[in-house]
Protein backbone atom coordinates (compact mmCIF):
# COMPACT_ATOMS: atom_id res chain seq x y z
CA UNK A 1 0.00 0.00 0.00
CA UNK A 2 1.42 3.12 -0.99
CA UNK A 3 -1.44 5.82 -0.69
CA UNK A 4 -3.68 5.78 1.85
CA UNK A 5 -7.52 5.19 -0.03
CA UNK A 6 -10.72 7.45 1.25
CA UNK A 7 -11.83 6.59 4.33
CA UNK A 8 -15.10 8.02 3.33
CA UNK A 9 -16.00 5.67 0.48
CA UNK A 10 -14.82 2.74 3.22
CA UNK A 11 -17.36 0.19 4.97
CA UNK A 12 -16.30 0.06 8.32
CA UNK A 13 -15.43 -3.93 7.73
CA UNK A 14 -13.11 -2.26 5.06
CA UNK A 15 -11.65 0.32 7.78
CA UNK A 16 -11.24 -2.86 9.91
CA UNK A 17 -9.24 -4.44 7.68
CA UNK A 18 -7.42 -1.70 7.01
CA UNK A 19 -6.15 -0.76 10.40
CA UNK A 20 -5.27 -4.37 11.24
CA UNK A 21 -2.85 -4.64 8.04
CA UNK A 22 -1.71 -0.90 9.30
CA UNK A 23 -0.65 -2.61 12.42
CA UNK A 24 0.72 -5.12 10.91
CA UNK A 25 3.35 -3.28 9.28
CA UNK A 26 4.09 -1.19 12.40
CA UNK A 27 4.77 -4.20 14.72
CA UNK A 28 6.90 -5.47 11.64
CA UNK A 29 8.74 -2.24 11.27
CA UNK A 30 9.30 -2.13 15.07
CA UNK A 31 11.08 -5.54 15.39
CA UNK A 32 13.45 -4.32 12.73
CA UNK A 33 14.20 -1.37 14.31
CA UNK A 34 14.71 -2.70 17.64
CA UNK A 35 17.30 -5.17 15.68
CA UNK A 36 19.08 -2.70 14.76
CA UNK A 37 19.05 -0.60 18.01
CA UNK A 38 20.55 -4.04 19.46
CA UNK A 39 23.17 -4.57 16.66
CA UNK A 40 24.74 -1.08 17.19
CA UNK A 41 25.10 -1.23 20.87
CA UNK A 42 26.22 -5.17 20.90
CA UNK A 43 30.47 -5.25 20.57
CA UNK A 44 31.88 -6.07 17.41
CA UNK A 45 31.76 -9.78 16.11
CA UNK A 46 35.05 -11.32 16.58
CA UNK A 47 36.55 -15.08 16.40
CA UNK A 48 36.14 -15.25 19.96
CA UNK A 49 32.58 -14.44 20.38
CA UNK A 50 31.40 -15.72 16.86
CA UNK A 51 31.60 -18.25 14.05
CA UNK A 52 34.26 -16.27 12.47
CA UNK A 53 37.64 -17.86 11.48
CA UNK A 54 40.51 -16.74 13.40
CA UNK A 55 41.96 -14.98 10.21
CA UNK A 56 39.05 -12.59 10.19
CA UNK A 57 40.12 -11.25 13.84
CA UNK A 58 41.32 -8.01 14.34
CA UNK A 59 45.07 -7.47 14.87
CA UNK A 60 45.84 -6.62 17.93
CA UNK A 61 48.12 -3.15 17.91
CA UNK A 62 51.93 -3.39 17.96
CA UNK A 63 53.72 -1.53 21.08
CA UNK A 64 55.66 1.33 20.48
CA UNK A 65 58.84 -0.11 22.32
CA UNK A 66 62.01 0.30 19.95
CA UNK A 67 63.32 -2.22 18.31
CA UNK A 68 66.47 -3.83 20.18
CA UNK A 69 69.46 -2.45 18.64
CA UNK A 70 71.86 -5.43 20.30
CA UNK A 71 72.15 -8.82 19.76
CA UNK A 72 70.49 -11.16 21.91
CA UNK A 73 72.19 -12.63 24.90
CA UNK A 74 73.89 -16.00 23.34
CA UNK A 75 77.07 -17.95 23.71
CA UNK A 76 80.50 -15.97 23.69
CA UNK A 77 81.83 -15.17 20.41
CA UNK A 78 78.96 -15.60 18.97
CA UNK A 79 76.56 -13.31 16.78
CA UNK A 80 72.55 -13.08 17.70
CA UNK A 81 71.63 -15.39 20.28
CA UNK A 82 71.05 -19.17 20.30
CA UNK A 83 70.21 -21.74 22.84
CA UNK A 84 71.85 -21.31 26.33
CA UNK A 85 74.90 -22.95 27.67
CA UNK A 86 74.67 -25.77 29.81
CA UNK A 87 75.40 -25.16 33.48
CA UNK A 88 77.61 -28.69 34.04
CA UNK A 89 79.14 -29.75 30.45
CA UNK A 90 79.74 -33.61 30.61
CA UNK A 91 83.30 -32.87 29.01
CA UNK A 92 85.24 -29.47 28.10
CA UNK A 93 87.81 -29.82 25.08
CA UNK A 94 89.90 -26.58 24.86
CA UNK A 95 91.40 -26.09 21.97
CA UNK A 96 95.12 -23.80 22.13
CA UNK A 97 96.48 -22.76 19.30
CA UNK A 98 100.58 -24.25 19.21
CA UNK A 99 102.13 -21.54 17.11
CA UNK A 100 101.03 -18.42 14.61
CA UNK A 101 99.34 -19.72 11.42
CA UNK A 102 101.07 -16.76 9.55
CA UNK A 103 105.07 -16.84 10.56
CA UNK A 104 104.69 -20.21 12.91
CA UNK A 105 105.78 -18.41 16.07
CA UNK A 106 105.36 -19.75 18.98
CA UNK A 107 101.92 -18.57 20.90
CA UNK A 108 102.36 -18.51 24.71
CA UNK A 109 99.10 -18.73 27.17
CA UNK A 110 99.70 -14.81 27.41
CA UNK A 111 98.85 -14.40 23.75
CA UNK A 112 95.62 -16.03 23.69
CA UNK A 113 92.18 -15.20 24.15
CA UNK A 114 88.84 -16.91 24.79
CA UNK A 115 87.29 -16.35 21.55
CA UNK A 116 83.93 -18.76 21.43
CA UNK A 117 82.75 -20.94 23.34
CA UNK A 118 79.79 -23.53 22.23
CA UNK A 119 78.23 -26.56 23.10
CA UNK A 120 77.87 -29.43 20.68
CA UNK A 121 75.36 -31.88 21.99
CA UNK A 122 75.06 -35.39 21.32
CA UNK A 123 73.16 -39.09 22.29
CA UNK A 124 75.38 -41.26 24.33
CA UNK A 125 76.00 -44.72 22.82
CA UNK A 126 73.38 -47.09 23.79
CA UNK A 127 74.15 -50.93 24.53
CA UNK A 128 72.64 -53.22 26.00
CA UNK A 129 73.96 -53.81 30.17
CA UNK A 130 74.08 -57.86 30.54
CA UNK A 131 74.37 -58.84 34.11
CA UNK A 132 75.71 -62.39 34.34
CA UNK A 133 74.35 -64.39 37.08
CA UNK A 134 76.83 -67.12 38.87
CA UNK A 135 74.04 -68.88 40.93
CA UNK A 136 75.99 -71.68 43.31
CA UNK A 137 74.59 -74.68 45.25
CA UNK A 138 75.55 -75.82 48.29
CA UNK A 139 75.70 -79.56 49.97
CA UNK A 140 75.13 -79.89 53.47
CA UNK A 141 77.85 -81.94 54.97
CA UNK A 142 75.57 -82.66 58.25
CA UNK A 143 72.54 -84.02 56.05
CA UNK A 144 73.23 -84.22 52.31
CA UNK A 145 70.46 -81.82 51.38
CA UNK A 146 71.61 -79.19 48.88
CA UNK A 147 71.02 -75.50 49.01
CA UNK A 148 70.37 -73.25 45.95
CA UNK A 149 71.58 -69.47 46.39
CA UNK A 150 68.33 -67.19 46.18
CA UNK A 151 69.00 -63.97 43.58
CA UNK A 152 67.78 -60.85 43.34
CA UNK A 153 64.47 -60.24 42.23
CA UNK A 154 64.18 -59.84 38.02
CA UNK A 155 67.38 -61.96 38.15
CA UNK A 156 65.53 -65.24 38.13
CA UNK A 157 66.27 -67.97 35.64
CA UNK A 158 64.14 -68.27 32.25
CA UNK A 159 64.00 -65.41 29.74
CA UNK A 160 67.38 -63.44 29.55
CA UNK A 161 64.92 -59.98 28.88
CA UNK A 162 64.32 -58.04 31.75
CA UNK A 163 60.92 -56.42 32.41
CA UNK A 164 62.17 -53.37 31.42
CA UNK A 165 63.04 -54.72 27.53
CA UNK A 166 59.57 -56.29 27.47
CA UNK A 167 57.67 -53.38 28.66
CA UNK A 168 59.48 -51.13 25.59
CA UNK A 169 58.60 -53.52 23.23
CA UNK A 170 54.84 -53.82 24.12
CA UNK A 171 54.98 -50.00 24.35
CA UNK A 172 56.56 -49.81 20.50
CA UNK A 173 53.95 -52.73 19.16
CA UNK A 174 50.36 -51.97 20.53
CA UNK A 175 50.71 -48.41 20.52
CA UNK A 176 52.87 -47.85 17.69
CA UNK A 177 51.60 -50.64 15.85
CA UNK A 178 55.02 -51.67 14.59
CA UNK A 179 55.37 -55.36 13.32
CA UNK A 180 57.51 -58.27 15.13
CA UNK A 181 60.24 -58.05 12.21
CA UNK A 182 60.40 -54.48 12.23
CA UNK A 183 60.86 -54.57 15.92
CA UNK A 184 63.50 -56.83 16.17
CA UNK A 185 65.29 -54.46 13.57
CA UNK A 186 64.55 -51.23 15.65
CA UNK A 187 65.60 -53.48 18.79
CA UNK A 188 69.21 -54.11 16.74
CA UNK A 189 69.38 -50.20 15.28
CA UNK A 190 68.92 -48.32 18.40
CA UNK A 191 69.68 -50.59 21.13
CA UNK A 192 72.21 -52.98 19.92
CA UNK A 193 69.78 -55.49 21.27
CA UNK A 194 69.81 -58.79 19.31
CA UNK A 195 65.97 -60.15 19.86
CA UNK A 196 64.13 -62.51 17.53
CA UNK A 197 60.93 -62.20 16.32
CA UNK A 198 60.23 -65.72 18.31
CA UNK A 199 61.52 -64.01 21.20
CA UNK A 200 59.67 -61.14 21.11
CA UNK A 201 56.16 -63.02 20.61
CA UNK A 202 57.52 -65.37 23.76
CA UNK A 203 57.48 -62.28 25.69
CA UNK A 204 54.29 -61.01 25.27
CA UNK A 205 52.84 -64.17 25.52
CA UNK A 206 54.52 -64.21 29.33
Amino acid sequence: MTQLPDLSRLSPDEKDALIRALWAQVQALTGQVAGLEARLGAPPKTPHNSSLPPSKGQKANRSDTPKRTNPRQGSLGRKGGGRALVEHPDKTVIARPVCCAHCQAALDAADQRLEARYDKIDLPPVRPVVTRVERYAGQCRCCGHTTLAPVPEGLEPGTPFSLNIVALAIHLRTVHAISYRRLARLMLELFALAISEGALDAAFRR
